[in-house]
């Protein structure tokens, strides 16, 4: 697995042995990050359910200013910060180690404002719509945000819930991207 562009391109990213992580595949990285274009520049970027850190610190390559990382497995913790220290994105990173709900709060309570939420959860758990909902009721993302979620093709996204709407939708082999943009209600 390695860093598709920007300033880190080419660099290879450790993943863990033994675990069910299911690390963003380069294709799919590549494609979101092409979409999201030089909009991620100086930007906060949340990688949600951060498995390796792939999307995150592809983010931090590609310029974001800032990147947090949510992600409870330990092993995952300790691949996430060899790889931010690998890269030397250390100092533009805030890895919590915590699950994905409790993680929300967290970055609500301490007021934080997201330009990009990116969430990868397990397939087949329920987790991506439970995810949106929990996204929905918290202002952590800045108007003209967006959320992307990667999802398994044979789970459906919600659509609109609070002030999310989806507004695209792309297919990549077994996954989706689900883009939604924050509007006022």
């Amino acid at each position: 697995m390695r860093i598709v562009a920007g300033k880190n391109k080419g660099n290879i990213l450790k993943s863990p042995k033994g675990l069910s992580v299911r690390p963003t595949s380069e294709k799919v990285r590549e494609a979101l990050f092409d979409i999201l274009g030089t909009s991620v520049k100086e930007t906060c970027f949340l990688d949600l359910f951060a498995g390796t850190g792939a999307a995150g610190i592809e983010a931090l390559s590609r310029g974001a200013k800032n990147v947090i990382f949510i992600e409870k497995e330990p092993k995952c913790i300790k691949i996430i910060k060899e790889n931010l220290e690998k890269t030397g994105n250390s100092q533009n990173a805030i890895v919590y180690k915590i699950d994905s709900l409790s993680g929300l709060k967290l970055l609500a309570k301490k007021n934080y404002l997201l330009d990009y939420i990116f969430l990868d959860p397990p397939y087949n758990k329920g987790l991506v719509n439970i995810s949106l909902l929990e996204i929905s009721k918290l202002s952590i993302l800045r108007k003209n945000g967006l959320l992307i979620a990667q999802h398994y093709k044979k789970e459906k996204a919600m659509e609109n819930l609070n002030n999310l709407k989806l507004f695209n939708q792309r297919r990549y082999g077994e996954c989706y991207l689900s883009f939604y943009e924050y509007v006022n209600i």
